[in-house]
């Protein structure tokens, strides 16, 4: 009988391999698993970087940062104040009998508070900080007195007083923020204050206490006597009785360049620029007064030239904070060849474009410079606005001062 032998055939090499396949494709599979969750874990630290006020979490908001934010979120906190108080008040005043006593003044404070909203609303836009996520905290208005029982007075003199806070919180934080964050926050403090001004007087409440820097401008000087700029001899350094006197006339007299600076190499150049442009204002003031022939129109335009005289002046002390010399300019002033045929329209545009002047010095200079130039910029915009028609977002960041009367030979 044949013995069948069995015939034991060697294990298969294809399984080993199909099961090195099915390894790699489960490592494959880990590896694609993590790249994925790396990119994940990019894109949300990409997004921590970004969050909050434009700063990783390592670095706390900014002073600036943090004082634009809030004043973004008082402007969007007040416009809804002002639309929702001139609301109540149209509704209020829609009820009553139409010849019913404070009708008229009912009417005068709605529209007032609607033009404010609008107004408030542009300042919000403005003051809108790219990339910020802060949600910001607005001034609490304080408690308000007893005032007078005109319509709505109590809610209107919240409002006021709320408006008031809020222009003083920008223009206190304006003299500590960076240039460009203080400018911003400069013009729109002033306007507030105008705003709150007029709200004030809409309401026939008492007018709120204007701003004033927290210390008084012109105290400190940094630069040691021999750093300051040298002094033409016939030109008569002006000392803290300044000469007011001869702004028409030529003189020798002209603000010598000091040293340059390194660090603010312009705002020696701007404040020399908005004292030449206090005493252009007045100068041109001065011919006014010689062409009109009423009196009262030359006593008014007189208290104004004072006034100019006045701030340029003070301007002239702040000079050597910028290390130089304080001199009165006494140059002749070119004025445009439109003055003679209309000196009034002439005088309002260039009254319209100090603002600018000074939003520009509020950035550039620091210390004593930029709080006599915030506390200007806000004296500017009550003189111009608390009449008019209207009052700008952000006084002086968008006029141009092409309409200041120049000095001869220069640009």
């Amino acid at each position: 009988m044949a013995l069948s032998k069995v015939v034991k055939k060697p294990p298969s090499r294809t399984a080993p391999a199909a099961g090195r396949a099915g390894r790699a494709t489960a490592v494959l599979g880990g590896v694609r698993r993590t790249t994925s969750l790396l990119v994940l874990a990019g894109v949300v630290l990409s997004f921590n970087l970004v969050a909050g006020n434009g700063s990783a979490e390592d670095r706390p908001a900014s002073f600036s940062e943090i004082a634009q934010t809030d004043a973004r979120a008082a402007a969007v906190e007040l416009a809804g104040q002002a639309r929702r108080l001139s609301e109540e008040i149209s509704s209020g005043r829609s009820r009553q009998a139409p010849r019913s006593p404070g009708t008229a003044a009912s009417a005068s404070l709605a529209d007032e508070l609607n033009s404010q909203a609008e107004i408030l609303g542009e300042q919000s836009a403005v003051l809108t900080r790219t990339g910020s996520l802060r949600r910001g905290t607005p001034p609490s208005a304080a408690p308000v007195p007893d005032s007078s029982s005109g319509p709505g007075s109590e809610p209107a003199a919240l409002y006021v007083q709320a408006l008031a806070d809020s222009a003083r919180s920008s223009m206190d934080a304006a003299l500590r923020a960076d240039g460009g964050t203080a400018r911003l926050l400069a013009s729109t403090g002033a306007a507030q204050q105008a705003l709150a001004l007029r709200a004030a007087q809409a309401a026939g409440l008492d007018a709120p206490p204007l701003w004033e820097p927290a210390a008084a401008a012109g105290g400190s000087n940094s630069c040691s006597d021999g750093q300051a700029g040298p002094s033409s001899p016939s030109s008569g350094a002006a000392s803290s009785g300044v000469a007011h006197a001869g702004v028409a006339s030529e003189s020798n007299a002209s603000p010598a360049a000091g040293p340059e600076d390194e660090d603010q190499p312009d705002a020696a150049g701007a404040l020399q620029g908005a004292i030449d442009a206090e005493y252009g204002a007045a100068y041109a003031h001065e011919v006014a007064m010689a062409r009109t022939s009423s009196a009262a129109t030359r006593t008014a335009l007189g208290e104004t030239r004072e006034d100019h005289l006045a701030a340029g002046a003070r301007g002239v002390l702040l000079l050597p904070e910028l290390c130089l010399p304080a001199l009165t300019p006494a140059p002749a002033y070119s004025l445009p060849a439109s003055f003679s045929d209309d000196p009034a329209g002439d005088l309002a545009d260039l009254e319209a474009a100090l603002p600018a002047v000074y939003a520009d010095l509020a950035g550039l200079g620091t210390g004593s410079v930029r709080a006599w130039a915030v506390d200007r910029l806000a004296e500017l915009s009550t003189e111009l606005y608390l009449e008019d028609a209207s009052v700008p977002a952000s006084p002086g960041l968008d006029a141009e001062p092409e309409g200041l009367p120049r000095a001869a030979g220069t640009a």
